[in-house]
């Protein structure tokens, strides 16, 4: 019995009008009928749908509008969502055993993962872990408990096969940090025998392993950087040394002209020594005041008078690896 057959009931008791008709062969006072709304008409279509989710939403807006009511009585309201929970009872029953069965697909998926794991699978763990990603994902979020059971195992499987790939990412670069080191000694032993073609391989080949070092293993980068930017600085040299040896054995073909000479051929040993010492002492100072430009006139002037010279090749060499 609702509210309005109570009252009706309690009034007659009393002798007192209803304001209504009363018909108790049909029972039509205590027929629960409503009208219904267009707000109740989209939750039954939601739910006949499946979209328990956006039923929920519509759901909730109903609820609200009966709270809103505070305790004055309506009718419509009331029988709407009367008739709506027990339509939601039966369609969460219906999704709940579809969530049990989602579940244990998942605990299998998880299962056949560790396996694959163990064997040392490396892709099929992963492949099996987006699988078990789409079925969790297709579990209703009205069922909060249930996924939230299922997410715990998922996470505990996400640990396992994150700690595994990361120790053997560690394992991996470990292999190849020390690869790289005895590949540095190997290229600092040839660079001391002064075998710098095989030291210069060497170094190309370092440079192709050092790029595999991934990130978040900076420390060992640093590291081997510093280890190779000392090769760098060696090889850089002997490589301009080589180039400018190149280029000064090239045949030099000058045209004198009339009335005049070359300074070489008009100067004597002493004065040529010492003006080459000069050109170097004021080549070194500007690259001591960071004068790159000035010491490579001045080192170039020194290589004109003597193009043999080793140390004004050196000097030459390393203004080149400054500028």
């Amino acid at each position: 019995m609702d509210i309005d057959e109570f009252l009706d009931r309690e009034l007659s008791e009393l002798n007192l009008s209803t304001g209504k008709t009363e018909n108790r062969e049909t029972g039509s006072l205590f027929k629960e009928d409503f009208e219904p709304s267009p707000l109740f008409e989209n939750i039954k279509s939601d739910l006949g749908k499946g979209n328990i989710e956006l039923a929920e939403q519509s759901y909730v807006q109903l609820w609200h509008m009966l709270l809103q009511q505070k305790l004055r009585w309506n009718k419509e309201l009331y029988g709407q969502l009367s008739a709506l929970s027990r339509q939601f009872s039966s369609v969460l029953n219906q999704s709940y055993n579809e969530v049990k069965r989602r579940a244990e697909h998942i605990y299998e998926l998880i299962s056949r993962a560790r396996v694959s794991l163990r064997e040392g699978k490396k892709e099929m763990p992963f492949k099996i872990y987006s699988e078990i990603q789409d079925v969790f994902n297709s579990i209703p979020n009205v069922f909060f408990e249930e996924k939230k059971v299922v997410e715990e195992q998922i996470a505990n499987f996400y640990r396992e096969l994150k700690n595994t790939t990361d120790n053997e990412l560690v394992k991996r670069v470990s292999v190849l940090v020390q690869e790289i080191n005895q590949l540095i000694d190997r290229i600092n032993q040839a660079i001391r025998l002064n075998d710098m073609i095989n030291a210069i391989v060497g170094y190309n080949k370092c440079i192709e392993l050092y790029n595999q070092v991934p990130e978040g293993f900076l420390r060992h980068k640093n590291s081997l950087g510093m280890r190779l930017l000392e090769i760098y600085k060696s090889l850089s040299i002997y490589t301009e040394i080589s180039s400018l040896q190149q280029q000064l054995q090239e045949p030099l073909q000058q045209k004198q002209q009339p009335g005049t000479f070359r300074r070489d051929m008009s100067m004597d040993a002493a004065s040529k020594s010492t003006l080459l010492s000069s050109k170097r002492e004021q080549a070194k100072k500007n690259i001591e005041k960071g004068f790159y430009n000035e010491a490579h006139k001045n080192i170039q002037e020194a290589l004109q008078l003597e193009p043999n010279d080793i140390e004004s090749k050196a000097i030459y060499a390393k203004i080149k690896t400054l500028q």
